[in-house]
């Protein structure tokens, strides 16, 4: 899946972080611990860019002799991706499902801009998803059946971005001008356009409106996280939605949101206003993220069900290291 494109970078020393619900003296045994992913040698400006639903693939980005490639970790065990199919020259991965099968886009590099062309790729090989000879093409999300959600759009009309489906068996279906977020597995899709977001199923055409909901935006653990500005309070918050369309949660000073774990945590950054923090929050708290190295809003990020985090952050050089974060207890 994708929940973008919002990330997190990450730390070099133990975190102790107080938002985990526990009792005081247990959670001060508690810390987190932070996992550097494998790199290929000589790989530069490494970093995240999706993972997983059961968060055991992570897909991520890499620069290789002025192209750039795709990575692919397994439990984080690492899986180079095959370079571009000529004439394409770069690969940007996207999303990942839990059988390995990675999504993005390919570009072709030109005078007159780079021509992009949306692929799937499983069982070693890339498959180009339907695209017409005019168009472009990039994908955002796909499910663990490998229906994909994108976005087609044309030279003529580079602005106009069309929200597309590639059903695993069928055909190319699309769902009007918007922004692709995400998929999941009955095919509903999260999709922002006309001054809303959407739920889409896909398979009927249903659609219900998520009023108001904008950048940034995520699609997790089947919920919608967006940011919402409060214009009585001159600042904002992370919008918490349902797929029925019903605001479930509202979480205060929050701006970029990253992901949603099982037990309804949110990981976010707080409004710049209030110092754009790293934040987790839960049902009656939230808690910054206190690190000597913390999460670049650059990058994708998320929280796992045992409340791992994943994501890349900046070393003191300014080079990018993905890492997972794992909250251990003694």
């Amino acid at each position: 899946m994708k929940h973008r494109r919002v990330f997190a970078g990450l730390f070099s020393v133990a975190v102790v972080m107080s938002v985990i619900a526990a009792p005081q003296a247990v959670a001060a045994e508690c810390q987190y611990n932070r996992q550097d992913l494998p790199l290929p040698a000589g790989a530069t400006y490494v970093h995240t860019e999706g993972s997983s639903t059961n968060n055991s693939r992570i897909v991520g980005s890499y620069t290789d002799v002025n192209a750039n490639r795709a990575l692919l970790w397994v439990n984080s065990t690492l899986r180079v991706l095959p370079p571009a199919v000529y004439p394409a020259f770069d690969v940007f991965p996207e999303a990942v499902n839990n059988t390995s099968v990675v999504v993005g886009r390919q570009e072709t590099r030109r005078p007159a801009g780079a021509l992009s062309k949306a692929f799937r790729f499983e069982n070693g090989a890339y498959e180009f998803l339907e695209t017409g000879a005019d168009e472009h093409s990039s994908a955002f999300g796909v499910n663990d059946a490998g229906d994909v959600v994108g976005t087609v759009w044309t030279d003529a009309a580079p602005s106009v971005r069309t929200v597309v489906v590639w059903p695993r068996n069928g055909t190319r279906k699309s769902f009007g001008v918007g922004q692709a977020v995400g998929i999941n597995a009955q095919r509903k899709i999260v999709m922002i356009g006309d001054g809303s977001g959407w739920v889409v199923d896909t398979d009927t055409g249903a659609r219900i409106e998520l009023p108001g909901a904008r950048h940034p935006v995520v699609f997790d653990n089947d919920r919608v996280l967006n940011y919402e500005y409060l214009p009585e309070e001159a600042r904002g918050q992370i919008t918490e939605w349902d797929l029925a369309g019903v605001r479930v949660g509202a979480h205060r000073g929050g701006y970029q949101p990253y992901g949603r774990n099982g037990s309804g945590t949110v990981f976010g950054t707080l409004e710049p206003s209030l110092g754009g923090t790293p934040t987790l929050w839960r049902t009656t708290s939230r808690s910054p993220v206190v690190a000597d190295r913390l999460p670049s809003d650059y990058f994708y990020a998320e929280i796992t069900d045992a409340a791992t985090l994943i994501g890349t952050y900046r070393d003191a050089d300014n080079s990018t290291h993905p890492a997972r974060w794992l909250w251990v207890c003694a």
